[in-house]
């Protein structure tokens, strides 16, 4: 009786992992800004696992040169909905999405515990969606920050920042 249906779990295993895809992300942080469309194409050409392989973006590619590399994962996905939480050392990582064909529909919320007054978190939010066919990082989402702080003598100090969620299926 447990035959068959150990035979049939089995069956039923090996099924799913073949038609599963592999969803590799990557959030990228660059100072400046950066355009989209060159950045785009970069990407495009890229192999994204190597490149967020460090805490700083290892290519020869100069569009891409210099980039701090918030979050980089990847996993094993079937269509449909996925959720992912990673923790590492002081960084939470939540990750939830969508799969439908070759669109993607995701959200990424990074917690981080950090001193800094009151404050003990510091928590950002990333979302986007589009095509990821072709099996080519393409870019998900792209916000430019141009923002302004004081540093501890009371100076202003303009900073300009483009954080780029980066995705690739590959089927």
């Amino acid at each position: 009786m447990r035959t068959p249906f150990l035979c049939t779990l089995a069956l039923f295993l090996l099924a799913t992992s073949a038609f599963a895809g592999r969803l590799d992300l990557a959030i990228i942080e660059f100072t400046g800004t950066r355009n989209a469309d060159e950045l785009a194409q970069a990407l495009s050409a890229s192999d994204l696992t190597k490149m967020t392989d460090s805490d700083r973006t290892e290519t020869k590619v100069p569009v891409l040169q210099g980039g701090w590399v918030v979050f980089a994962q990847s996993f094993g996905i079937v269509s449909g909905h996925f959720g992912n939480t990673t923790r590492l050392s002081n960084q939470r990582v939540d990750v939830s999405g969508t799969l439908e064909g070759s669109h993607l529909s995701i959200e990424i919320t990074t917690l981080e515990g950090v001193k800094i007054g009151l404050r003990k978190y510091r928590e950002s939010h990333y979302s986007g969606d589009g095509s990821v066919a072709g099996g080519v990082p393409r870019i998900v989402a792209i916000k430019q920050v141009k923002m302004k702080t004081a540093n501890s003598y009371g100076q202003v100090i303009s900073k300009e920042f483009t954080s780029v969620l980066v995705a690739r299926y590959t089927p």
